[in-house]
């Protein structure tokens, strides 16, 4: 309630709520899952609320995506099972569900991009302002390197590694702040030689690409 108020004031007062930091995960939204959801929605299968990585992973069987869509509230699962007549099943966690001070605060949370930490608005204003490979590095190596990619904003990236003719090796899939992404790719089971990668990223459902590089792996 005391957030909820301060956004009030602050609009009040003519002050954008934007110059101040805005909703951190670990402070104000998981304190919310462990007090009132996690007891249910704490495990390997289906939703689970136990961590930030575990929530942005997690599938909405019924809605068919993932239950947090960083800047969509209304098209979130988690926000729609929150809030009174969900679109499928219960409310939860219970009949009476949780503070309308909560759900506000979670809706204000991915409205700001469902980042794991909060950011100043002075940081947002240097955050990429379009999708970029960086490149691998190091680069030859062995047996794993860093791909590295800029974000304008939070996405669920794809990384697919293929052969010189073509055939796909492997796909990873995981999820990215906004900002410079680097993510590990091990490939200690292949042979020495070239390969290609490809980077994309998905925003509201939007498939971005995001470039393809060329990697050697030298054992």
């Amino acid at each position: 309630m005391k957030i909820c108020y301060y956004l009030q004031f602050v609009i009040l007062i003519g002050i954008s709520p934007l110059l101040f930091a805005q909703v951190d995960y670990q402070t104000q939204i998981q304190p919310i899952f462990n007090d009132n959801c996690t007891s249910c929605h704490g495990s390997n299968g289906g939703v689970d609320l136990r961590s930030y990585n575990a929530l942005m992973n997690s599938i909405g069987n019924k809605y068919g995506t993932n239950v947090v869509v960083p800047g969509n509230p209304n098209a979130s699962g988690l926000v729609d099972k929150i809030e009174p007549n969900p679109q499928f099943g219960n409310r939860m966690p219970n009949a009476n569900g949780i503070p309308q001070s909560d759900i506000n605060l979670i809706r204000q949370w991915i409205s700001e991009g469902a980042n794991e930490v909060a950011t100043s608005n002075e940081n947002n204003m240097q955050l990429p302002n379009a999708f970029k490979l960086l490149g691998n590095y190091p680069n030859p190596f062995n047996p794993s390197t860093q791909i590295k990619f800029e974000l304008p904003e939070s996405a669920q990236y794809s990384i697919s590694v293929f052969t010189l003719t073509g055939r796909v090796l492997m796909e990873q899939v995981g999820y990215a702040n906004a900002g410079v992404a680097s993510i590990s790719v091990d490939m200690g089971s292949n042979p020495t030689g070239i390969y290609l990668y490809q980077v994309s990223a998905v925003v509201n459902g939007k498939v971005n690409f995001i470039g393809t590089g060329r990697m050697t792996l030298i054992k």
